[in-house]
């Protein structure tokens, strides 16, 4: 679970996930599986994310994966931010989102940037 950071920031639940130069294979879906376990730990509409994809290779599989995680974990996450896009990646995710039927998410290109919209929220 090294690419799963959790933390707490003025009282907001904060979980980071590294998924840079991910590809779809074993280790990319334990990952996953392990990111929605730690999530699945926090109490409902209690969690932040940050999921970093700087460099990942994106295909159909990944794609699938990526979205029925999101929709398992929705009911956990208050809002999430998506680091590391460019185009064609933008477009990608915009699908996936929309697949998983999501619509509380923010783009930001630094993680510092991420975290400083997340303690804007109310």
């Amino acid at each position: 679970m090294e690419r799963i950071e959790e933390y707490t920031l003025n009282g907001k639940n904060i979980v980071y996930i590294d998924l840079t130069g991910a590809r779809y294979n074993d280790d990319f879906v334990q990952i996953v599986k392990d990111v929605h376990s730690v999530i699945e730990k926090y109490p409902m509409q209690s969690v932040y994310t940050i999921t970093n994809i700087e460099n990942i290779r994106f295909d159909s599989n990944a794609k699938k994966v990526i979205a029925d995680y999101m929709e398992r974990n929705r009911p956990y996450v208050i809002k999430g931010v998506i680091i590391g896009l460019d185009g064609i990646k933008k477009m990608m995710v915009n699908t996936v989102v929309k697949l998983s039927g999501r619509t509380n998410f923010n783009y930001s290109f630094t993680k510092e940037g991420a975290i400083e919209w997340i303690l804007q929220q109310p």
